[in-house]
């Protein structure tokens, strides 16, 4: 690969350091003493335990890596490294490997479309040629490349649903690995389509799905990555919207808001399950996430007082604005429960993160049953990902031992209903959607009322009771 005008290297360089501790993997390209780098979107970790990087061969004098400092990466190969004897190698090195070979096949056809033409390129010219070339590359190789990205800009909840998503889809096309965008048609999500079906999926675990590969094509038509020549969605395509099945929104009754306020409680975890759910209902329906991860910088002082200001976790990174909480004289006294009472660490405003990561990755085992599967790496945004699903987990649990211990006959109390029973508050109070749409942190008023609709007519209710 010496005598080639480009290379793959990792960009192992001070300050060029990824959030979660890794490298970028760019591609080098060298053409008249010039040079361009290409960011691929996928990254290699570095182990260096304080070792120096580089070191001075005795034999032939020159600059070459440490043995001693362990990577991801191989530099002679240019390629991830695949030593089966090595645990924290990346999960994904061979697909990513086999990717990277593809990739120098369409580098070296650029180079001879080139040359065969004739034509005295810029790297700028090379650039555009390779990204469409690219139309002919794999879905599973995008596929991995953004996952690499969601991972290294610690988006782990959407991570985890395009893992989900290209892991089913590799259980219904055992091709998958070879298959081209083009080939991804209407015909073919429809026949994915069945195949969940025959897993038993229902139409929103449906929906979760092909929105996701949705997702992916049209972030490679945007790239240009792919042709939307074979679209299989939009305009007398596969029909997303039909899926939707319309899901219970539960709400508590005025009275057991009430006896959730008033009542004594002897139980310090029914007592912390309580005082959760409520800051939650004060703070606008407020998720079990979007409150586990509030911190004392949140906190922002306004004209009218002080407020909290956050972005909903499940919608950012999609334009969404800040949401502004004023910090009522009910939510102050739950902020003070939370200081006074409890353990908080780090700046975390309410006791829900018990537990902080690890500052290095952690290598964990995909399956104890399987020798064969590899082994994958929880970075600190993993062990903090993880960690608050769990205690989202046990907060559920224990919000229905609350509900037996206040006798809700009907009612199973979950955390979804602190967000329905503010909603419901506010229409009951003739607030207008559109207010209420701003108050959820809804991206359009549609949502909004989809969402109102769903809870239960009270006119109808009103009707019933005259017949």
């Amino acid at each position: 690969m010496k005598d080639k005008c480009y290379s793959f290297k990792l960009d192992y360089y001070n300050g060029h350091e990824l959030k979660d501790g890794s490298y970028p993997v760019i591609l080098v390209v060298r053409k008249d003493n010039k040079r361009k780098t290409i960011n691929l979107s996928i990254s290699a970790m570095i182990f260096d335990n304080g070792e120096d990087r580089w070191t001075v061969d005795e034999e032939s004098k020159r600059k070459v890596w440490n043995p001693k400092v362990k990577t991801q990466w191989n530099f002679d190969f240019q390629r991830y490294e695949i030593d089966k004897r090595r645990k924290d190698l990346h999960p994904d090195k061979e697909k990513l490997n086999t990717w990277l070979d593809e990739l120098s096949g369409r580098c070296d056809k650029v180079i001879e479309e080139f040359q065969r033409n004739k034509i005295d390129w810029t790297l700028s010219q090379f650039e555009q040629a390779l990204l469409n070339k690219s139309k002919k590359s794999g879905i599973e190789a995008y596929f991995i490349k953004h996952i690499d990205l969601l991972n290294r800009s610690g988006r782990i909840g959407n991570k985890l649903c395009y893992e989900q998503t290209l892991t089913l889809l590799k259980k219904y096309d055992k091709n998958f690995e070879s298959r081209l965008f083009s080939e991804i048609d209407l015909k073919y999500v429809e026949k994915f389509s069945q195949f969940l079906d025959e897993r038993g999926c229902v139409g929103n675990t449906k929906k979760y799905y092909i929105k996701t590969l949705r997702a992916i094509l049209n972030k490679a038509i945007k790239e240009k990555e792919c042709s939307a020549v074979n679209y299989p969605f939009g305009k007398d395509g596969y029909s997303i919207a039909a899926l939707a099945q319309e899901t219970k929104k539960r709400y508590l009754p005025g009275e057991y808001l009430e006896r959730l306020k008033t009542t004594k409680l002897d139980n310090p975890k029914l007592e912390w399950a309580r005082n959760i759910f409520l800051f939650s209902y004060y703070c606008q329906g407020m998720s079990i996430v979007d409150l586990a991860n509030l911190t004392k910088q949140d906190i922002v002082i306004g004209e009218k007082g002080r407020y909290i200001e956050y972005r909903r976790q499940k919608t950012e990174g999609k334009n969404t604005r800040f949401i502004r909480i004023k910090i009522t004289d009910n939510i102050q006294s739950l902020l003070d429960w939370a200081k006074n009472s409890n353990l908080l660490l780090a700046d975390y405003l309410m006791p829900v993160v018990n537990r902080l990561p690890k500052d290095q990755p952690i290598v964990k085992k995909t399956n104890k049953l399987s020798k064969n599967k590899p082994e994958y790496i929880l970075t600190p945004e993993h062990q903090l990902y993880q960690h608050i699903k769990d205690r989202y987990k046990r907060y559920n649990k224990t919000l229905k031992d609350l509900g037996d211990e206040l006798k809700f006959e009907g009612v199973r109390l979950s955390s979804y209903m602190s967000r329905h029973s503010y909603a419901m508050r506010l229409k009951n109070s003739g607030i207008s959607e559109d207010i209420i749409s701003e108050a959820l942190g809804h991206k359009d008023l549609l949502t909004t009322k989809v969402y109102l609709d769903s809870f239960q007519n009270d006119e109808v209710d009103k009707a019933n009771e005259m017949l």
